[in-house]
């Protein structure tokens, strides 16, 4: 019985680890923060900068970038680098950013969506939810 409530402590402290880890590299912080004001705005494509890089088999990708430029409902005007989302976009053209009134450099192009809100309670439930029941056949058995 000791061994089951040592092993879920330790799975539970994992999942919640693993899901923080999981939510800063989703950028789930930011993201939540630009959509958290409901602000958006269209933005202009100023610039595209190219990034060469590797997939997972060692091919040559290329990764490209774009500068956006957007006035705030305040009037100020904000320039920031898209480098989460993958976009085909054309210099000059325009597309809708989300952003906070707090810190309108961090915007992103990325709509709401569920994954990023949510990364960090969604693998720390599973993580604990099979952490329990592993605990409990560890309990049953030993």
């Amino acid at each position: 019985m000791v061994i089951a409530v040592v092993y879920l402590v330790v799975a539970v402290g994992a999942a919640v680890f693993y899901g923080g880890i999981l939510d800063r590299q989703l950028q789930g912080p930011r993201l939540r923060a630009a959509w958290a004001d409901g602000l958006t705005a269209e933005a202009r494509c100023t610039g595209l900068r190219s990034e060469e890089a590797q997939d997972a088999e060692g091919a040559p990708v290329v990764h490209t970038h774009p500068t956006l430029e957007f006035r705030t409902a305040d009037g100020r005007a904000v320039s920031f680098e898209e480098r989460r989302a993958r976009l085909t976009v054309a210099e000059g053209e325009f597309m809708t950013v989300y952003y906070s009134a707090r810190n309108p450099e961090s915007a992103t192009t990325l709509a709401p969506s569920f994954v990023p809100r949510h990364a960090r309670a969604l693998t720390t439930a599973v993580g604990s939810a099979f952490a329990l029941v592993t605990a409990t056949v560890l309990a049953a058995f030993l």
